[in-house]
């Protein structure tokens, strides 16, 4: 499982940097993984996968390995939202 105080710092330094496109925020933590949900209006000169995994890079700057969290859905919400669910590896 994920640190919670370690996945809230990386949402934390993602909404500085791209809060005026795109912000997430923690829905669920649980053992296998993690829910973030993810506002607009997101830059469409970017492809919005592009979001979801920049919050992979986050973590890895702060420790965790990026190759430790993998994308295992996105859903659509509707308005511009998205919950990803991310998959927490602890084998690396």
């Amino acid at each position: 499982m994920i640190d919670p105080e370690m996945l809230d710092t990386a949402i934390g330094i993602y909404n500085r940097y791209r809060g005026s496109m795109a912000t997430a925020e923690l829905d669920n933590i649980d053992d296998t993984g993690f829910d973030v949900r993810f506002t607009g209006p997101f830059c469409r000169m970017c492809c919005d996968y592009d979001y979801f995994e920049d919050l992979r890079w986050e973590l890895h700057a702060l420790g965790i390995p990026a190759s430790t969290m993998q994308i295992e859905d996105i859903e659509y919400l509707g308005d511009e939202t998205f919950r990803v669910r991310y998959h927490a590896d602890a084998s690396g």
